[in-house]
């Protein structure tokens, strides 16, 4: 006898709208340990009522683009910064180099 696959309709939603959003039934399926046979009744059965899902996961899809490009704008930023850094400290370096050797009896404080 065969095992069925039992979840709440919300969880088989979530699973809908995987699919309508380009994943091969199959491989959705094959995740959570289902039947491509059941997720394509699934997706018949749900469908149409899936709307407000799709749309949220869309909405989600795009913040996280944007959340992406504002990271690669500030990981830019920081490497600029310590890029600026490193090169604010070898000149203070080579400055207090050069004080030394012309005063010998200076000291940082």
């Amino acid at each position: 006898m065969k095992r069925r696959f039992r979840c709440p309709v919300q969880v088989k939603k979530e699973l809908v709208v995987e699919v309508l959003s380009g994943y091969r039934t199959e491989v959705v399926a094959r995740q959570h340990g289902m039947s491509p046979k059941t997720l394509s009744n699934w997706v018949r059965q749900y469908q149409d009522e899936v709307g407000e899902l799709m749309a949220k996961k869309r909405d989600d899809a795009e913040k996280l683009k944007q959340d992406a490009a504002k990271l690669e704008e500030l990981q830019q930023r920081y490497d600029q910064a310590v890029k600026q850094l490193g090169e604010k400290e070898l000149e203070l370096s080579i400055l207090r180099e050069l004080v030394k050797k012309k005063h010998p009896d200076w000291r940082q404080r």
